[in-house]
């Protein structure tokens, strides 16, 4: 199975400093999330492991996201599973969405897996940390 990336510049280096942390988000089929050029990416994802949302948990990822927020634990959990959305809650806007979909790949690393499967407001998205990674990403021409 392939999946694919697109970014309006060039990766050479992955680091901790982007909006999602260190996650890139891949898609089934090339897509442009952009106006403009943008380069493709595709990661041969046949021997990797993903879990579903809503089987992510770590309790310290959870106590996280519950203080962050100020809600009970059980939210920051349904948060943290994608079974609740930040959107029905006053503190919701698009960076604690991201936010949220940064942690659930955290989570999906620190359970041991090479990802997580989610879905967005663009429909099914594979969560990849890719820190340390760079090698698995080839260009499209």
């Amino acid at each position: 199975m392939f999946l694919f990336h697109t970014s309006p510049k060039e990766i050479t280096k992955i680091d901790r400093s982007g909006k999602f942390d260190d996650c890139l988000f891949f898609a089934t089929t090339p897509y442009s999330m952009s106006v403009g050029a943008v380069i493709t990416y595709r990661i041969d994802a046949a021997e990797m492991d993903f879990i579903n949302a809503s089987g992510l948990y770590d309790e310290d990822i959870v106590v996280e996201i519950a203080k962050r927020f100020n809600v009970e634990i059980e939210v920051a959990e349904s948060l943290l599973d994608g079974s609740d959305s930040v959107w029905n809650y006053d503190f919701a806007d698009a960076d604690e969405d991201w936010y949220l979909q940064a942690k659930r790949g955290e989570c999906a690393k620190k359970m041991g897996y090479d990802g997580c499967k989610d879905e967005d407001e663009q429909g099914g998205v594979y969560i990849i940390p890719m820190l340390g990674r760079e090698s698995i990403l080839n260009k499209e021409f």
